[in-house]
């Protein structure tokens, strides 16, 4: 929702941090909350009767009832990705947080059929239009898929290893195969924030990175992909745009 001259500063709770709880004490309050939660409870009315959540229920599904408000923001300001780097880049993804950072830092956005956001998603399906994004002469492409998060949601644990075993396979495996034809690359693989199974929300832990560039490769001295072998490098970014910076520049 867009609101222009809106209100700032707003006690809005994500709802990834209440899940089996009661939502009354969640609601929007304090000072410039009235109209959002007038909004809320108004939601439900025209939501709870709507065909497609009527077709749900006929389906044994939950209905999506009412709407839920948080996450307030202003517009940030973004630097071009190309002013920083010279490079020209993309953005692929299903969430629209993703999709607008990236068009907010001058990446082409592009669509990809099938692209859900969740573990049905079409996982070739995005490693391909990263391909094409490259082969066409984009410089940098930045892939996001959003399964295993949804799936540490949901408190999913086989859905969430399903996920990862086929990001393993059809995203990475896919790209790797498609970069071989050049005659370098970097690729750079991590998640954007832990989602415990125990927790069911995000947290701040470090996440572990992967970087790999073909013409220069280098042994880290750890065996596996994961938190605790990544901790063993000592190669540590706690501000994200300078693993950015690493990746690009060297």
């Amino acid at each position: 929702m867009v609101w222009k001259n809106g209100a700032t500063g707003l006690n809005l709770t994500p709802p990834h941090d209440i899940l089996e709880k009661k939502i009354t004490g969640y609601l929007p309050s304090g000072e410039n909350t009235k109209m959002l939660l007038d909004m809320m409870v108004k939601s439900y009315d025209i939501l709870k009767d709507h065909p497609v959540n009527k077709a749900r229920v006929s389906r044994g599904l939950r209905p999506a009832n009412s709407i839920w408000l948080w996450g307030e923001g202003k517009k940030p300001s973004i630097p071009k990705f190309y002013d920083k780097y010279k490079l020209n880049g993309s953005v692929i993804s299903a969430v629209d947080l993703i999709k607008g950072i990236g068009i907010l830092a001058g990446l082409r956005n592009v669509e990809v059929e099938g692209a859900t956001g969740n573990i049905d998603t079409n996982f070739y399906g995005k490693a391909e239009a990263a391909l094409k994004e490259l082969e066409s002469g984009q410089d940098f492409v930045y892939l996001h898929i959003e399964a295993p998060d949804e799936c540490g949601h949901r408190h999913e644990i086989e859905n969430k290893v399903k996920s990862i075993e086929l990001i393993d396979e059809h995203v990475v495996g896919t790209i790797i195969k498609g970069l071989e034809k050049y005659d370098d690359y970097r690729i750079l693989i991590l998640p954007d924030h832990p989602t415990p199974l125990s927790l069911r929300t995000h947290t701040a832990e470090p996440v572990p990175f992967l970087l790999y560039q073909k013409a220069k490769p280098k042994k880290s001295g750890v065996t596996g992909y994961d938190e605790l072998q990544a901790a063993k490098t000592g190669a540590v970014f706690n501000e994200g745009y300078k693993l950015m910076d690493r990746f690009i520049l060297g």
